[in-house]
């Protein structure tokens, strides 16, 4: 089932890149089949949305301001993309809560679990927690989607169509929907941190900085490959590429003398305990 009219309360890099790629799977297959609209809170947002969405903003109905109530009332799947701490401000709004009584709410917010959801909404709301990656804007996503018993066969159907648009989909209890966002979310930041200081370190031994990004980027995106299609684990990967006195093996043991390894498990088991009390 697909929705026929979906809302996104966008205020946040999730909620843009979800919304680009839907547009950006509606531009392949030439059939756009669901209704978008993006609300934001003013026309400085919407001006910013329309310059990141550029040619694919024909395809969604931005709006900034107005009525909520009105703009949602359409809409059979509605896309909550704000900061978990403005959620009771945002169901404080007259009406609201009345209007989305009844349609299936797809909820962004990390580490806020359902029964916050529905407390904050004295109860009977259809619910559904998510929480895309970063790939989603590129149709590249792992996307989790925690259990419900607040949502019908038919709406999770429509909401597992929805987000397959945008990559894969793994479905979690809800009791462990926070330590998976937390270990996404800290994956992606540590990534990035290493991609940049090898990056830097490159220049530094004279490597252009535009093919020091490419080299580290390809060879991210081969090693994610190898990992999640070839049939390899870290330590095998690590294994076939260490030969004797080889470059990879003293990278590797470098790494290790600045205790490397165990900064990156405190790290993530850090950003899991954030999250657990957010």
């Amino acid at each position: 089932m697909e929705p026929q009219y979906a809302t996104i309360f966008r205020k946040s890099f999730m909620g843009t890149a979800i919304l680009q790629g839907l547009l950006r799977r509606i531009t392949q297959s030439k059939s756009p089949t669901v209704e978008y609209t993006a609300w934001v809170r003013s026309q400085t947002s919407l001006q910013r949305l329309h310059d990141t969405l550029g040619e694919d903003k024909k395809h969604v109905k931005c709006v900034a301001g107005g009525d909520i109530t009105e703009i949602i009332k359409p809409a059979n799947l509605v896309i909550l993309g704000f900061p978990p701490g403005e959620l009771k401000a945002v169901f404080g709004v007259v009406g609201l809560v009345e209007k989305l009584r009844g349609k299936l709410i797809v909820s962004l917010l990390a580490g806020v679990s359902y029964e916050q959801i529905q407390d904050a909404a004295a109860r009977n709301l259809h619910l559904l927690r998510v929480i895309p990656s970063i790939g989603a804007k590129i149709n590249d996503s792992v996307t989790l989607m925690a259990e419900t018993t607040f949502a019908s066969p038919e709406q999770l159907r429509m909401a597992s169509w929805m987000f397959e648009q945008l990559g894969e989909v793994q479905w979690l209890p809800e009791s462990l929907m926070d330590e998976a966002t937390a270990a996404g979310a800290a994956c992606n930041g540590l990534i990035m941190v290493a991609v940049d200081a090898i990056v830097d370190a490159s220049v530094a031994e004279g490597i252009p900085r535009s093919a020091a990004m490419k080299l580290a980027a390809a060879n991210l995106r081969s090693s994610s490959g190898l990992l999640l299609g070839g049939g390899m684990r870290p330590e095998s990967l690590k294994e076939s590429m260490s030969v004797p006195k080889g470059i990879t093996i003293n990278s590797v043991l470098a790494l290790e003398r600045g205790h490397v390894r165990s900064a990156i498990s405190d790290a993530v088991r850090q950003a899991i305990h954030y999250t657990r009390n957010m």
